[in-house]
């Protein structure tokens, strides 16, 4: 019988350990990269579902921004009849008027903060190339009483980034740039 000295066979048991372990941590190795080889995968899947989400999301928000702004413009009376307006149209959804309200400040309030320069940005955009003098009948005529001529003016001057003025004659007309 041949005997071996303990160190041999010591070093034999640490030489097996060590071939278990690299093998262990070989095999973890090469099953996260599957597993982020997968994510990678999943992930590219998604990506154009996620821009698509913030598209929408900024879409969202100036629909949102340009809603509030209508709003303010009509004030409450004219929420009102377009409430009874989305009731009586067949086609229409009362329910997604309602989800915009509870979602806004009331109409008095956005109408008391509505800027007179986007309220004319509004009726231009709706209307087209108007005189002041249309312009400042338009928002009387949708209860903004206290707007003048002068007040008008001054907001195109003070917003000539938005605003296209031209004279004809002793009247000043309006559109967009």
């Amino acid at each position: 019988m041949t005997v071996f000295p303990i160190c041999v066979i010591l070093d034999a048991a640490m030489k097996l350990t060590h071939e278990a372990l690299k093998k262990t941590l070989q095999e973890r190795l090469l099953n996260r990269s599957r597993r982020m080889h997968s994510f990678r995968l999943e992930m590219d899947a998604l990506l154009s579902a996620h821009v698509r989400y913030q598209d929408l999301e900024e879409a969202l928000a100036k629909e949102s921004h340009s809603a509030s702004i209508l709003i303010g413009l009509l004030g409450s009376d004219g929420v009102a009849e377009t409430m009874n307006a989305a009731e009586n149209v067949s086609d229409s959804d009362p329910s997604c008027l309602e989800q915009t309200l509870r979602e806004r400040r009331p109409p008095e309030e956005l109408r008391e903060n509505l800027r007179l320069w986007r309220a004319i940005r509004e009726i231009v955009r709706l209307c087209g190339e108007s005189s002041v003098g249309e312009i400042q009948d338009s928002l009387v005529s949708l209860g903004m009483d206290n707007v003048t001529r002068q007040a008008v003016e001054s907001a195109l001057r003070q917003h000539k980034k938005e605003f296209s003025v031209s004279k004809r004659g002793r009247e000043l007309y309006v559109d967009l740039k």
